[in-house]
């Protein structure tokens, strides 16, 4: 009999898949592969010839599976409305599994999340870097913005990266907290998971909008510049001020992003982005952004 969270290999849809195994700690930054609320494995698909992600709910029930369906739905709606878009996931199947829980199956990135490579300290010498990664990230969440989704619960986890010929590469994953204009402003529950820290302050009490995403890049962007260490001690808008260590025009920035009232903050990804670009070009001039 099958482990408690674990999967019947010999039922679909994993009896098309090769090389099931749990995904490594590392790669998926979970303390441990147990998840509280989902189990995530990952597999090869010898019809695509290429590596899947498969997450499950870890028990059946309606508390565990919301999350998932959001991301199923939202994922749906960025394939078909961003179909040759690099930066998110491509859903290939999702449904029941025989005891009722819910799975789903995407594309697997290469790429390790952001919060790998985030020290408790700050690193100087990195930061042309992290701007031009927030940049990036900045472009991939203006596109989920015009197709009428807000991520929603933004952090280093579920930003992945990497860095080609000089450039970042990017990819932005975990859309259980995301938010589709369409869906749920016609009814449709929304609950979503938070990140302390990360989440904007408005979530889940309001219907987030693309501000919510500023506020949550902004925090990243911070923890990036700044290490680990902030976290454990304040409130990001409150650690951005204090902050002595950066320049004054980006702590203006970064204080517009990171705002607690969602009024005074960037209004668009656009906005922020562009912001970024033209504080980067005034320390690393002569570069296109």
């Amino acid at each position: 009999m099958p482990h408690a969270f674990d999967v019947d290999r010999t039922l679909p849809p994993f009896d098309q898949l090769r090389s099931i195994q749990r995904l490594d700690p590392e790669r998926s930054g979970h303390a441990s592969v147990e998840h509280v609320r989902h189990q995530l494995y990952v597999a090869r698909d010898p019809r695509s010839r290429t590596d899947v992600l498969i997450k499950t709910t870890s028990k059946p029930g309606l508390i565990y599976q919301q999350n998932l369906v959001n991301e199923i739905a939202s994922l749906t709606t960025i394939n078909q409305a961003l179909p040759d878009s690099r930066y998110f996931p491509f859903l290939q199947a999702h449904g029941r599994l025989r005891d009722g829980r819910v799975y789903l199956s995407m594309s697997l990135f290469d790429e390790y999340p952001l919060a790998t490579a985030i020290t408790a300290e700050r690193v100087p010498a990195r930061m042309v870097g992290y701007l031009m990664t927030t940049i990036e990230v900045a472009r991939a969440l203006g596109d989920l913005h015009r197709i009428g989704i807000v991520h929603g619960d933004l952090n280093p986890m579920n930003v992945l990266h990497r860095t080609e010929s000089g450039r970042p590469v990017v990819r932005i994953v975990d859309f259980e907290s995301s938010y589709e204009v369409a869906r749920h402003s016609a009814g449709e529950a929304y609950n979503p998971s938070t990140t302390s820290g990360y989440s904007a302050p408005e979530v889940p009490r309001q219907p987030p909008d693309a501000r919510a995403d500023v506020y949550s890049l902004g925090a990243v962007l911070y923890t990036m510049l700044a290490g680990y260490a902030w976290t454990w001690n304040a409130e990001v808008s409150a650690a951005v001020e204090r902050d002595r260590d950066l320049d004054q025009d980006l702590t203006d920035i970064l204080s517009r992003a990171v705002e607690p009232d969602r009024t005074s903050r960037y209004g668009s990804m656009q906005e922020f982005g562009d912001a970024l670009a033209e504080y980067l070009e005034r320390i690393w001039p002569g570069r296109s952004w």
